[in-house]
Order: C-alpha cells, then structure tokens, then sequence
C-alpha cells in the first residue's frame, strides 16, 4: 500500500523537545488535522485552541489567492494522539525514518493543531474555492505525542509572548498550570501530568530520565540509552486509572460556580476505574506509590534482555493495562498487587512474538493475564 505522504524532513533539538520541519501540500494537511476543540466553562478554556473568527478565516482564504501570498511561519502539530488523549495505532502512525523521511500511512485525523488554527481552516477555504493550488506548500512543525497540557503549553509560549506572567495566565485559562492550580482542582490528565514528572525525576524511578516530550531522546544520568516513552503513554495510563472520561471531569471542575467544583464533587459513577475514589478523596500519594512500586517489580521482573518490548510503549501501555485489571480485581492493595507479579513467567514471555503496534498491546495484555489468573 502506498503511504499518503512521504517526504524528506528537518530534524530540529531544543530544551523543551525535539520536533521535525516538514513541507506539506495543503491538499494534504487539511485531510489529516483535526483542532483539539476549546471549550469555555465560563471563566475556564479547555482545550488548546480557541473559537474560529470566521473574518480571521476569510481574510487568510483571500491572502493566499494573491500574488504574494506567503506563510513563512509554521503551522504547528502534534501527531498521533487523539482528542481523547489515546494514542493511535501503528497502522496509522506518523514515523521518520532514519533518513529523516516523514512517513504518513493513511489520511486519518491524526495530527492535532496545536498553532495555526485559523491559516490551516482559511487555506482550507481557498482550497474548496477551487482557486488554490492544492500542491501549495506549508510549512509544519511536527512534534510527536503531545499530551493535552504539554500542547496547552507550547500555545502559551507562542501566544502570550514567552512571558512567565502571561505564560500563568494562558496556564489558568487551559487549567493546566500545576503551579498555579489547586491541588483539589486537578482534572486527571493534570494529574497524570504531574505522576509523569515525578517518575521522571526521581532517580530511584523505573522511568527516570526516560519519559519525554514527543521525541527528546532520552538520556540516564549522562548516558544515553537506547529507549524511552511518550509523557502521553504515562497520561494515557495513569488517566484510565482514574477517569472514564477525563473531558468530561474537566469541564466538570471548572464549571462556574461560587463555590468551584473540586475532585471530590465528581461523581464516582457505576463501576468506575479502580483508583477513581483514590483520586476523588486526593490520595495522590497513594496512587504514585502504587504506580510507582508496581513498575519498579514490572522493570525487575520483565525489562531483560530477549523481552526488550516490555519497555517499549506497547510493553508499558499492556502493563498499564495490566494494573487496572489487578486494581480491580484486588483494590489498591499494594502488597497483594506485587505478591501477584510473582506469578510472571518471563521465559514464556521471552518466547511471544510481538507486533510492534496496537496488537501487540493485546499480545502482551492477554499472555499476562493468563499467566496472573486474570478475566
């Protein structure tokens, strides 16, 4: 089958995280973005882009139609993560090779605009208009797997002019600034947030040195090694731990009122992910701790050589995977849990061929519940 697009690419490193710089026909680029939608709870904004000013829309449909059209500044994008914060499947995965070529499989929705909204939707416009020519070049900034708050971020940077005073305040609009934001008033994938930084940082952590922002590499101490995983694959899991619909709570947490909503007045739902009532009461250091020592007897157990998939990012999604079914089947018993772990036979798990993409999330998912008891 022949990828939708395949073109040589800029590899760009800076402190926040590396990116690529592409080229693409605009015919191209509106099939495969989708605007990760902003949404007002009256005083709050979630989401990273804000509401279309259909003049803004308009002017930028007539400017490109001139002579003199041009857009030096770059669209920028944050690929294969969904709206909802899961990440796509390989199948439909952006990738670059080694020969900096940009490979886009398919034309599905999987590139989140994180800035350029409104040229990406007025070039849209001149597109259908039939007056543009569709092989029109735009130039794209493409980061990979940008979790929600990491894109709200950047949009701060861009737009509230790299001031910290302003950066707060476009953080208090998103409801994204851990900082800034009540502790009570963290919506999950805030809270996933912060779980990820500190597996980050600590020294001690399974993960230390090895969560990053897209595609940073990664480095242990000051070597660099030879694997490392997404914030987003951390967000993803810590979120399905504690939210069936971390939009939802969201908007529910700033929602206006006199008296603001916090975590403990998010209903707790019919049956709810296992460590939802542990979010709700604030337990926070309970759940890291879980997590926490969970993946520290996951690394001692299964991250050897000949199962090097386990600390890829299908290895710790499935192992996400694996902790709310054992959350759920035994509470947050943290003792009972890694009692459990024992039962993991890392020979037979040596032995499974994995698929590198969403199936072999399951692959890995289903040979550990079989080897803990697990339904």
């Amino acid at each position: 089958m022949t990828d939708f697009f395949q073109d040589k690419v800029l590899f760009v490193s800076q402190p926040f995280s590396d990116f690529y710089v592409a080229s693409m026909p605009v015919r191209k680029l509106v099939e495969v973005c989708y605007s990760f939608t902003a949404v007002f709870g009256e005083d709050l904004l979630t989401g990273v882009q804000r509401g279309i000013n259909d003049k803004r829309v308009k002017d930028i449909s007539e400017f490109s139609l001139k002579e003199n059209a041009m857009f030096p500044n770059a669209v920028i994008l944050s690929v294969n993560i969904s709206e909802d914060g899961e990440i796509f499947d390989d199948e439909i995965r952006w990738r670059v090779t080694d020969n900096d070529e940009l490979i886009i499989p398919t034309n599905a929705k999987c590139a989140s605009i994180v800035d350029g909204q409104h040229r990406v939707e007025g070039l849209k416009k001149a597109l259908a208009s039939g007056k543009l020519d569709p092989e029109f070049r735009v130039v794209c900034a493409i980061y990979f797997e940008l979790a929600a708050p990491q894109q709200a971020e950047v949009f701060a940077t861009i737009n509230f002019n790299q001031q910290k005073v302003d950066k707060s305040l476009a953080y208090q609009l998103f409801g994204y600034d851990l900082d800034s934001t009540k502790r009570e008033s963290w919506a999950p994938d805030t809270f996933a947030i912060y779980v990820a930084r500190l597996l980050n940082k600590e020294e001690n952590s399974p993960f230390f040195d090895r969560i990053s922002y897209g595609m940073k590499k990664s480095l242990y101490g000051e070597n660099e090694v030879d694997w490392h995983i997404s914030t987003s694959t951390v967000v993803e899991g810590v979120c399905r731990l504690i939210s069936k619909n971390p939009t939802k709570d969201r908007y529910s947490l700033h929602a206006k009122k006199i008296i603001k909503n916090t975590r403990a007045d998010l209903e707790l739902g019919s049956n709810p992910p296992p460590l939802r009532e542990y979010y709700r009461s604030m337990k926070d250091s309970e759940i890291y701790d879980l997590i926490f020592s969970f993946f520290q007897r996951v690394k001692e157990l299964t991250w050897v050589d000949g199962i090097s998939f386990m600390h890829k990012t299908i290895g710790v999604q499935a192992t996400f995977d694996i902790l709310r079914l054992l959350t759920k089947e035994y509470g947050p018993n943290k003792d009972v849990i890694l009692e459990k772990l024992a039962l993991i036979d890392r020979n037979k798990l040596s032995l499974l061929n994995v698929n590198f993409s969403g199936i072999g999330r399951t692959q890995i998912r289903e040979e550990l519940k079989s080897q803990l008891g697990l339904n």
